[in-house]
């Protein structure tokens, strides 16, 4: 006797590299889910990019980067641009792309290999219009 897992569906999804790529942009449409498939639990969101609307597969850095950004409630997320950063790395062995949804301000620092979001400049007392 065969034992089956139920998995939920959740449409088509875009093709990296081919339906978007490094330095598009993209709009978040829903809230996403996290779906589970063939290689762990997955946080799916829907996004609108070159006029394609389709699913994407967020990794955690770009939700990181994301919760830095628009806060902890992906349901703030919906209607925000994204810019869409490839760099290739080595997963697993192989030199794969690897691609990123983030805030469009984001910057790679190249020193620390790491995303950040350009810091907001604190207004001081003297240079307040009043």
């Amino acid at each position: 006797m065969a034992k089956y897992t139920k998995r939920v569906s959740v449409g088509n999804f875009l093709k990296k590299g081919t339906d978007f790529k490094d330095g598009d942009t993209a709009i978040i449409r829903n809230e996403g889910q996290p779906v589970e498939g063939q290689y762990g639990t997955q946080d799916v969101f829907l996004v609108n990019v070159n006029g394609k609307e389709g699913n994407v597969s967020f990794n955690q850095t770009s939700i990181n980067n994301l919760i830095d950004a628009f806060g902890e409630e992906s349901a703030t997320w919906v209607g925000k641009e994204v810019k869409i950063m490839m760099i290739r790395q080595n997963v697993q062995g192989s030199i794969k792309p690897v691609y990123y949804f983030l805030h469009p301000n984001t910057e790679l620092d190249e020193e620390s290999g790491k995303f950040v979001l350009p810091s907001k400049e604190v207004l001081k007392a003297e240079d307040m219009p009043f």
